[in-house]
């Protein structure tokens, strides 16, 4: 019966189907190479859910054959253009490495630039350790201004004023971005860098938008005129 509706319909002239096919070789293939060990059908049988099942699910089972045909093509619409994107996209990466190469991390000598108002005028301490990731923030300002009162002390001497100096403060401004200029003319002269620092926080869908911190190693300063200059390793 099912025979017929194909021959008729004219799906198929023949029925020399892989399956039966592959019958033809089974003697021949098992006297060559032995017994068909682990051997199954599922390459075959994996087109009747991909075409048949899948698009019988996807019509309300009414007059189905039109709606799965339209859903097949539809389908194979989809797979051709992702497949011409794909390949879009490959070109471009390949021709932005091609144009544009980054190279090692450089040392650049800037200048610092900070805005003239903070992000946030009052930030804790427990605030930058949880949101910053600024753990140890309390005593590294410590350490900060027992370096500063005490210049060219010995390390033990350093660590003990360290440890002893009164911070009459627990909260802080925190500025999220400052600039780096290529010289000391802040008016003429270009950004060499940038550097950005934000926590995460969620926006307006309630998603979280996970955090950003630049990182940059500062080498070594010098007062100058004013001016702070640093060579800084840019990542």
């Amino acid at each position: 019966m099912n025979k017929t509706v194909f021959i008729d319909l004219g799906t198929r002239e023949g029925f020399n189907i892989p399956k039966l096919h592959s019958m033809l070789h089974y003697a021949s293939s098992i006297t060559l190479f032995g017994t068909t060990d682990n051997y199954n059908t599922e390459q075959t049988e994996r087109l009747h859910i991909d075409f048949t099942k899948d698009a019988y699910r996807s019509t309300n089972h009414k007059n189905e054959f039109t709606q799965m045909t339209t859903w097949l093509e539809r389908r194979e619409r989809i797979q051709r253009h992702a497949a011409h994107i794909t390949r879009q996209q490959e070109g471009v990466q390949q021709e932005a490495h091609a144009v544009v190469s980054l190279g090692p991390p450089c040392v650049r000598h800037g200048y610092l630039k900070m805005p003239q108002h903070p992000t946030l005028k009052s930030v804790s301490f427990q605030r930058l350790a949880s949101e910053y990731g600024a753990h140890i923030f309390q005593d590294a300002l410590g350490d900060y201004i027992a370096r500063v009162n005490y210049p060219g002390v010995s390390t033990a001497t350093l660590r003990n004023r360290a440890a002893n100096t009164l911070i009459p403060f627990f909260e802080v401004p925190v500025f999220h971005k400052f600039k780096f200029m290529a010289h000391r003319n802040r008016d003429k002269s270009e950004v060499v860098d940038s550097v950005q620092v934000r926590p995460a926080q969620p926006n307006f869908r309630g998603r979280i938008i996970p955090g950003q911190f630049d990182t940059v190693l500062v080498c070594g300063g010098q007062h100058d005129k004013g001016t702070l200059a640093y060579s800084i390793l840019i990542t």
